[in-house]
């Protein structure tokens, strides 16, 4: 029976036109075909359809899209970069961040094979093939020149800047593919008429070496990242901003062709979360705060006065060895402890690694030499001990222990704002509480503890005149300044801030010498 119906079968399909055994085969041919490669298609295609895996990308844009090197290890990190990591999380979808020049990630974002973007200025040619969110932050651009080269570019103008550029064949360093904050300019870049003064490179870090090589004239950048830039290079002192600067908002883009409205309206609803939880503003707290303050702080006219103040802490150690008849031993500790202690008590109360002393071995230094040149002087003014010299010698040492008093309130301006820097630098929160107690340990903690080893009856930071309370305030208003800073990072803003604080402190700390005003009593 079976077999009769199998050479029925047989018949049936012999019985067909040639044509239609060709469409069977082909036919067959086709699903197996297809089952193939549904079987090999990649996990991640099936997520990119179902929204769980979104393709980004990143390119060197310090301090928005960077490696750190902390420990040997790079990581990829920044502010943008974390802010694509909230929201991620957030929406419970998964981010992946190959290299990947910006010129090149706008146009597989056009292309559909990659789905979101950081960092972007909306256009009407962008939005042909991309959704933009909500804000989530703003960029301030500006032209970056050769120092001392701003008196030769009077203009106050967008207009006068591009005439001047084109009057007098200014070459213009930019970033390829990158759309700056005004489209007057963006349309002068693209103008064929300017191509042969306008030199697109990949990153802001070339822009400065072509800069300074003489290859341009000048270039435009974010603010931020252009001081960044020329801060990690060590070339601040050799570049200046145009005071000329305009301003846009900045968005994520995500591609036309892979995403969706609703995919758009998730993006903006965990932009809102971001922003209401303070997590937006931890991470600008944590990114952008601590490279503007750290540029300020790392001036030549913030390192004199840290000189001056490890000098002054120093000296009241020399002083204090002398009086007492210590060893040079002796010496070395009583001077270290005021001028150091402080900064490392400090670092290991907030886990700072590596410790500042160890990072930046050069206070130490100035203590030693501080310690042997006063040795020195103490040693040559001692053979003259008699007459008119002797009187002389007196007074100038009155004048010397004055002279110390100023330096020392130096040191203790100086010192607070190195406390609360270091507490951005190491991202302890909140900064209101921390940084002023950062302020305290570093200003006056060493001498503190100079005190102690000496086992002083009358410890001077404890019983004496008016000056940890000093750091500790003027810490709370450079601390709450900066959370208000927090979305601002206006670098101009920042510096100030750090010359208020300073001021301030110093100011408050020779009034209480002069008046002799002592701590608030505990009772």
């Amino acid at each position: 029976m079976i077999k009769s119906l199998r050479t029925k079968a047989e018949r049936d399909y012999n019985s067909l036109p040639w044509r239609a055994h060709r469409l069977i085969v082909i036919a067959v041919a086709w699903l197996l075909l297809v089952s193939v490669a549904a079987a090999q298609t990649p996990a991640w295609t099936r997520a990119d359809s179902s929204g769980g895996h979104l393709r980004g990308g990143w390119y060197p844009w310090d301090p928005y899209q960077y490696r750190d090197y902390r420990r040997g290890v790079p990581i990829l990190t920044g502010f943008d970069m974390e802010i694509e990591r909230g929201l991620a999380r957030i929406m419970g979808i998964e981010i992946t961040f190959p290299e990947i020049a910006w010129e090149d990630h706008v146009a597989a974002l056009a292309a559909g094979t990659v789905d979101i973007a950081a960092g972007a200025t909306a256009t009407e040619a962008r939005s042909l093939f991309a959704y933009f969110s909500k804000p989530y932050r703003t960029e301030t651009d500006v032209l970056i020149l050769p120092r001392g080269s701003n008196s030769r570019y009077p203009f106050n103008t967008i207009e006068q800047m591009l005439d001047t550029f084109a009057k007098q064949k200014f070459r213009l360093g930019v970033i390829a593919g990158f759309v700056y904050a005004d489209n007057r300019v963006n349309a002068f870049i693209a103008d064929p008429d300017h191509r042969d003064y306008i030199v697109p490179v990949a990153s802001d870090a070339q822009n400065l070496r072509n800069l300074l090589a003489g290859v341009i004239d000048g270039f435009l950048a974010d603010r931020i990242s252009a001081a960044t830039t020329a801060w990690r290079h060590h070339e601040a002192a050799r570049v200046e901003e145009h005071p000329l600067r305009f301003f846009t908002d900045i968005h994520l883009m995500l591609s036309r062709a892979t995403q969706t409205p609703q995919m758009l309206a998730r993006l903006n609803n965990a932009i809102d979360e971001l922003r209401r939880s303070g997590e937006l503003r931890r991470i600008a707290d944590l990114y952008a705060l601590p490279v503007l303050i750290n540029q300020t702080i790392d001036s030549d006219w913030f390192r004199i006065l840290a000189f001056i103040g490890t000098v002054a802490f120093a000296l009241s150690g020399v002083v204090l060895a002398y009086a007492g008849q210590y060893t040079l031993f002796g010496a070395l500790i009583l001077a270290s402890l005021p001028a150091l202690g402080g900064g490392i008590v400090r670092d290991l109360l907030l886990q700072r690694d590596p410790l500042g002393i160890v990072r930046n071995p050069e206070a130490l230094l100035t203590v030693f030499g501080t310690v042997v040149a006063g040795m020195l002087i103490i040693k040559i003014t001692r053979r003259f001990q008699s007459g008119v010299l002797t009187k002389h010698l007196q007074l100038r040492a009155h004048l010397g222990t004055r002279l110390i008093e100023v330096f020392d309130a130096i040191a203790l301006a100086a010192f607070t704002v190195v406390g609360v820097v270091v507490v951005l630098d190491t991202s302890v929160q909140p900064l209101w509480l921390w940084g002023p107690i950062a302020a305290v340990i570093t200003a006056s903690f060493g001498g503190l503890m100079r005190d102690l080893f000496r086992h002083d009856r009358e410890i001077a930071n404890l019983r004496g005149e008016l000056y940890p309370e000093i750091a500790a305030v003027w810490g709370l208003v450079l601390a709450l300044f900066l959370e208000w800073e927090g979305e601002r990072l206006e670098p101009d803003e920042i510096r100030l801030a750090v010359i208020v604080t300073i001021m301030g402190a110093f100011l408050t700390r020779m009034a209480a010498i002069i008046r002799g005003m002592k701590g608030w009593r505990y009772i």
